[in-house]
């Protein structure tokens, strides 16, 4: 195998000199898919918390889609920014870049599985008033954005240098870099939006999708809802 997600994190050099011999095919992109799913599986046990056994069921299975509809959308994109860049990248290449930022971004995930679980456990009550609940609700769901947003952040930095060996001398790569990750950011957030619930919540019933998940968006939550009733909590 020319690649695999050990190897990637290993020696990334290596993986960009199979990228431009163009020796990467089914085998190399299935083992980076199968990482991707297991690491996000075992995220969503923690990520949805132990009140719920169905909720930790349904994460397990909604971060892995998430995670790998994201890549799949943003790949499209970025092969089109990358064209009109002047990259030079083929729409392969950019699959597999992609892929290999979103498994570095897993190895991320993978080591904060037990911070997230001391999160869980330390912040989360069992019993309190509605305020209480409240609060705690929100604060351990923007510690999983935060993580997430990290995670997703670093894996493609990882890769930045990389990049610059496989595009054309006069592609400006931070320009694609930053177009790469705002691509990431914006399809991301608002999947996880339409996918909620990830986080157990003592006031609704559990669900695998909530019933209005096409309605609002994932940054008029965070912006006038999650983030104003934190800093109010918090005073």
């Amino acid at each position: 195998m020319k690649t695999s997600p050990i190897k990637l994190l290993r020696d990334r050099d290596a993986f960009w000199t199979a990228l431009q011999d163009q020796v990467l095919g089914w085998k190399e992109l299935l083992a980076l898919v199968a990482f991707v799913v297991i690491t996000c599986a075992l995220y969503g046990v923690v990520m949805a918390g132990g009140r719920s056994p169905l909720l930790s069921f349904y994460v397990a299975v909604k971060l892995p889609l998430l995670f790998l509809g994201t890549t799949a959308i943003v790949a499209l994109f970025n092969w089109m920014a990358a064209s009109l860049l002047g990259s030079g990248l083929s729409f392969r290449s950019t699959f597999f870049v992609v892929f290999a930022a979103m498994t570095l971004s897993c190895w991320i995930l993978l080591a904060f599985i037990p911070v997230a679980a001391f999160f869980l456990i330390s912040g989360v009550p069992t019993s309190g008033t509605h305020e209480q609940l409240s609060y705690a609700h929100d604060a351990i769901l923007m510690t999983h954005v935060c993580i997430l947003a990290l995670a997703g952040f670093v894996g493609n930095a990882a890769l930045l240098n990389g990049l610059r060996s496989v595009v054309k001398t006069d592609c400006p790569v931070y320009g694609l870099f930053a177009l790469w990750i705002a691509a990431f950011a914006f399809v991301g957030c608002q999947l996880s939006w339409i996918f909620r619930p990830f986080v157990c919540n003592p006031f609704l019933p559990v669900a695998f999708m909530r019933a209005d998940c096409l309605k609002g968006n994932f940054y008029e939550f965070i912006f006038t809802d999650l983030l104003p009733f934190l800093v109010t909590g918090a005073q």
